[in-house]
């Protein structure tokens, strides 16, 4: 009993770490969904006061304005949580590789690939670098307008 617990350390760890990550986004998305319900109470309120169309108007820009920056806001933790999430999965895959191919007769079959582990790190690397890119890219765009 005490091998199958070892062997399946890896994928009960993989569940914790999935399981912590899905109740930190549950709280995110909550947090954001009480800030979004309660500034659209206040901007009505704020709107029912108003006589001036101009007044309105502004009103409506800068409650826009705001939900945009709470938006990013939580966007950027979650991207921020998500990276991280990945980084843990990868240690436990990367720790606990050799242990599976040795289990399952895996680092026979691939033998005759010396480089793919590194070329999968590459991969990796390079679409973390592309993501964070696109989400400065998209970041300072959002700035900009």
């Amino acid at each position: 009993m005490k091998d199958i617990q070892e062997t399946l350390e890896p994928v009960t760890m993989i569940t914790d770490i999935n399981k912590s990550t899905a109740e930190k986004l549950i709280a995110l998305q909550t947090e954001y969904m009480t800030a979004l319900f309660n500034a659209g109470l206040a901007q009505m309120k704020a709107l029912s006061g108003v006589a001036e169309p101009k007044e309105a108007f502004e009103l409506q820009i800068q409650f826009f304005k705001d939900l945009d920056a709470k938006l990013a806001n939580i966007t950027e933790k979650e991207v921020a949580m998500l990276s991280e999430t990945k980084e843990q999965l990868m240690d436990v895959i990367g720790k606990n590789i050799s242990v599976m191919s040795d289990m399952y007769g895996i680092a026979e079959v691939t033998k005759p690939m010396p480089n793919a582990r590194k070329k999968t790190k590459e991969a990796i690397n390079l679409s973390a670098h592309k993501q964070n890119g696109l989400s400065n890219k998209a970041a300072s765009t959002r700035k900009s307008a």
